[in-house]
Formats: C-alpha cells, sequence, structure tokens
C-alpha cells in the first residue's frame, strides 16, 4: 500500500467528521484518494506547483512570513493552538522557524481528537486532486515538510512517511514527546509558500468572503 497509514488515517477521519470536529469528505479515505477527493470542491485557476526541493534556513528573519502566518491560522481553525513560527538564530542548529518558514501546530498525540484532527488534514493535504495531481493540496501550499508523531512527510519523497528521530536524541525511548513532535505538528514550508506566493495562498486571498 502506498501509505501504511491509509486505514489508520480514514478511520481517525471519519472519528473526526463524526464528532462534528472537522468537515473533511467522507470520500476521503486514502492519503492518496482519487478525482472525487477532499481537494475536489476547490478549483484553482493556478495550475499546481511542483514538489519543492528542500530550501534550508540560510538567513534569520525578525518578521513572521505572511504565508506562514496565515497557514498557521487557518489549521488552528480546525483545532489546537498556535503554537508560532519565529525562532531565534542564537538558539543553534539550523531550522526554517528562523526564517519564519516554518508553524507549530500544537496538537496531542496521546489524545484521540488531537490526533484525528491532524491525521485528517494529513489525508487532505496528500490527496490527488481532480486532475490526479498527486498530494496536490500540500504541493499548492508550498509545504516542504511536515513532522508529526515520529513520522516525517517530505516533499522530495513524495510526501512518503518515514520513520523520524531527531538528531538530539539517541533513541526515541530516550526522546521528548517536544522532540518525537508529538506535542505539534511541524509544518516547514518552501521561500514561496512562506511569502504566499504559491497558488494556495493567491486563490484564498481571490476568494470572495463567506457570508
Amino acid at each position: 500500500m502506498r501509505r501504511g497509514l491509509t486505514v489508520v488515517l480514514a478511520v481517525l477521519s471519519s472519528l473526526v467528521v463524526s464528532a462534528g470536529l472537522l468537515t473533511v469528505p467522507a470520500h476521503a479515505t486514502s492519503t492518496h484518494a482519487t478525482s472525487s477527493d477532499a481537494t475536489a470542491s476547490q478549483r484553482y485557476a493556478m495550475p499546481v506547483e511542483a514538489y519543492p526541493p528542500y530550501q534550508p534556513q540560510k538567513t534569520c528573519a525578525r518578521k513572521d512570513k505572511p504565508g506562514t502566518v496565515a497557514l498557521g491560522r487557518w489549521l488552528v481553525a480546525r483545532g489546537g493552538v498556535y503554537g508560532g513560527t519565529l525562532r531565534a538564530c542564537s538558539s543553534g542548529g539550523q531550522s526554517e522557524h528562523k526564517d519564519g518558514r516554518a508553524f507549530d501546530w500544537m496538537l496531542d498525540a496521546s489524545d484521540p481528537d488531537d490526533r484525528a484532527i491532524a491525521d485528517a488534514f494529513l489525508i487532505e493535504a496528500f490527496a490527488d486532486d481532480e486532475l490526479g495531481d498527486t498530494d496536490a493540496l500540500a504541493r499548492r501550499m508550498g509545504i516542504m515538510y511536515v513532522i508529526w508523531n515520529d513520522r516525517m512527510y517530505a516533499a522530495w519523497d513524495g510526501f512518503e512517511p518515514t520513520k523520524y528521530l531527531s538528531s538530539g536524541c539517541r533513541t526515541r525511548r530516550a526522546c521528548s514527546v517536544t522532540l518525537r513532535h508529538r506535542d505539534h505538528v511541524h509544518v516547514s514550508l518552501s521561500k514561496a509558500g512562506a511569502r504566499g506566493l504559491t497558488s494556495w495562498y493567491v486563490e484564498q486571498a481571490l476568494a470572495p468572503p463567506t457570508a
């Protein structure tokens, strides 16, 4: 199976919908659904972007980038807490937080409701669109990679889930819940996504306000 979490995520997504926590189409039962998937109701004038390559942090930012903030607020509207974007360059190491391209979405992997909210987003982000574009929403958002609950989903690997262990940990057992990303979802964006220049942000800005 293309995605190891497909069945689990599908069940969790249905639980979220039934609980009224999040509106996700019932047919979005795979992280790579077909044409009638979670993004099929959206119509974009712009073509879907290519998978972004890894773009490491090289400079420091003093202000949040608009795309990062917009995506963070959009995610928190589903649940969880806004965990912030910027991190001081004096903290050491390399991180997209330092140039305003990363957002922490505070959700608890040990809480079934929080886990369902996060996993439902992964289903939606990594679904095919009506034209068969893979991982369409994630690409339109300019997502470079996601880390959540001991797994990493990287654009350069086609967002396939891989086991994640922080470089600051020798073993998973000795690793904190934060370094394991079990108390938050880490989302890193491409430079274009962080600046709000990819199609999702452009279409969001052009969309008429809802009543």
